[in-house]
């Protein structure tokens, strides 16, 4: 049977007054290992990477560096709209003995006008952390840089000593299954499309939602497995539906308060988000009942 290796983009703990609440990551790794996560994406988009200031993620990487098992894959986001700060996080991360490696985006305010200045870029951060991997984080929804990672690959593997895939969360599944040609990994990263990417060969799969229902991902593969699609199918519209659910209410702080109401209490979404009423967070719980999510959740 085909191995389906799960990693998790974890929330950053935030206390009420907003600050970063170091003693409840080794509790946030805790659930998440007894769950059968196999890493963790720390830094990134929900972890509120970009809404932390610099020193905030040096602390948060080596809080998580100290707290993980040693085979426990650890990858720390590094990117920045400032490539010198990029730089200075990979090699604060390239000091972390537990560190497998680190990702970046390109900068996105003042974005590359080409690949080739994006490999530029890439290439100067990856150097910062010469003994960790380094994956591309491909995410144009937010960034909106949108070159071929088919051709990020081929140009980037003789200029990048260690590269080691892409982090790809977009749609774009004729460029995803070129680049899975590539001999890099390429790591599924959209979780309302997961069962696709399983289908197209996919083991590895980064994900926010992995948090907090794994089970149900780890059934469609086994659904799929056994050649019944439709009840992978029925899987994948279910986490569609959860996630709209969450969505609706504004993501990130619905899916920290579902993350709190199973026991791990990671507290508030900082700004932009907008943090949930009780009356939110009441018609969350009823609309998440209704759904049948407690049947997938997390432990």
């Amino acid at each position: 049977m085909k191995q389906h290796n799960f990693i998790a983009a974890p929330h950053t703990p935030f206390l009420e007054n907003g600050e970063v609440n170091l003693s409840e990551i080794a509790n946030l790794y805790a659930f998440l290992k007894r769950n059968g996560i196999k890493g963790v994406f720390v830094n990134g988009s929900t972890s509120e990477g970009y809404q932390m200031t610099t020193e905030e993620r040096m602390k948060t990487a080596k809080a998580w560096d100290a707290a993980v098992d040693p085979d426990f894959q650890l990858f720390i986001f590094v990117g920045h709209l400032s490539t010198k700060e990029a730089c200075n996080l990979a090699a604060h991360a390239n000091g972390l003995k537990n560190v497998k490696a680190v990702s970046a985006t390109g900068p996105f305010y003042q974005r590359p006008g080409s690949l080739e200045l994006l490999v530029d870029i890439c290439q100067t951060i990856a150097a910062a952390a010469p003994d960790k991997g380094f994956y591309y984080y491909h995410i144009p929804v937010l960034t909106n840089i949108n070159f071929s990672m088919t051709d990020f690959l081929k140009a980037a593997a003789p200029r990048i000593p260690n590269l080691k895939g892409v982090k790809y969360t977009h749609t774009d599944m004729q460029d995803y299954i070129t680049a899975t040609a590539s001999p890099f990994p390429v790591m599924a990263g959209v979780d309302e499309i997961a069962l696709a990417s399983m289908q197209l060969g996919a083991d590895w799969f980064i994900g926010s939602t992995y948090n907090f229902m794994l089970p149900l991902y780890i059934q469609m593969g086994k659904c799929l497995e056994a050649g019944d699609i439709e009840g992978a199918l029925n899987l994948q519209r279910k986490s569609i539906e959860i996630i709209g659910i969450l969505a609706k209410n504004g993501y990130m702080p619905a899916a920290k308060f579902v993350m709190s109401h199973l026991g791990v209490n990671v507290g508030i979404a900082r700004h932009p988000f907008k943090n949930l009423t009780d009356e939110q967070k009441a018609g969350i719980l009823k609309d998440l009942t209704a759904a049948g999510f407690f049947e997938y959740a997390n432990k």
